[in-house]
């Protein structure tokens, strides 16, 4: 991944800034359940603080992640066109293929903007949430660790048909171009076979996901009742906080597909356009 790194190393103050509004807005968006839930007992004895605590931690992610849209669109645009550019000037590879790989720089781009996003949020939310699962009931807390093995299994099940299928993609799709230049026949054949590919990629995500799912479904029925049969003198708000924080804690483990499948596909970008 030495092209992350100098992409980081040249671009570090404008993309330090990005990431400490996402920062700040996961930490905000973290503190939610807990005070949701002391909103609730609050309420039930008229006590208003907590939700005002609650707006105005609403009011925080809200004001972070509206910094951070206005700003990154610039940088990463920016980044965008280096990388394209900088491609053009090599003369060893045909138009289509060309056409094809400055399109695919559009997936380096988006790691940087949209998965940095999502695996911070995952990161933040991950630890975040076992912290305050282990802090209500330690039992839960194990109970939901043991999770994330089953899930990350359940994804490696299929990790070398998901890589196999995005190295067949990239590959046909640079034959786009030249494709269309031979005609209709030509472009037709591209077209049925890319169709068949990308069913193909998707049936497996799709498993990926079911797995991990059914997993995540099964752990999340155990917290449940662990929780409720465990804890004493529990309140309402207390329930809701420890839920939030389990459903939160493994809908993150479920970002291990997509960890996979970012992984493989950049990776494989990497290597047809450096």
């Amino acid at each position: 991944m030495k092209k992350f790194i100098v992409i980081f190393k040249q671009y570090k103050h404008q993309l330090s800034w990005i990431y400490v509004f996402m920062i700040l807005t996961e930490l905000s968006i973290l503190s939610t359940p807990f005070l949701l839930g002391k909103s609730i007992d609050g309420l039930i004895i008229g006590n208003w603080y907590w939700l005002v605590m609650l707006g105005v931690s609403y009011f925080i992610s809200n004001f972070f992640n509206y910094k951070r849209m206005v700003y990154d669109t610039k940088v990463y645009t920016t980044i965008y066109n280096d990388i394209a550019l900088t491609f053009l000037k090599k003369d060893n590879v045909d138009v289509s293929t060309k056409i094809a790989r400055t399109d695919m720089a559009h997936s380096i781009v988006h790691v940087l903007e949209d998965y940095a996003h999502y695996y911070i949020a995952t990161i933040i939310t991950i630890i975040g949430s076992l912290i305050f699962i282990y802090s209500e009931n330690w039992k839960v807390g194990v109970l939901v660790s043991i999770a994330t093995f089953f899930i990350v299994g359940a994804i490696f099940i299929l990790y070398k048909k998901i890589k196999q299928a995005i190295t067949i993609k990239n590959d046909h799709y640079e034959k786009k171009a030249k494709s269309i230049e031979n005609g209709y026949l030509s472009a037709e054949s591209f077209f049925l076979r890319r169709r068949r590919i990308e069913i193909y990629d998707s049936t497996i995500q799709g498993k990926s996901w079911f797995l991990a799912n059914s997993v995540k479904y099964v752990f999340l029925l155990f917290s449940i009742v662990l929780l409720v049969t465990t804890t004493k003198n529990i309140t309402i708000g207390s329930i809701i906080t420890v839920y939030s924080y389990v459903n939160n804690f493994l809908i993150s483990l479920m970002s291990a597909p997509v960890i996979v499948e970012m992984c493989l596909r950049t990776t494989d970008i990497l290597k047809r356009i450096e």
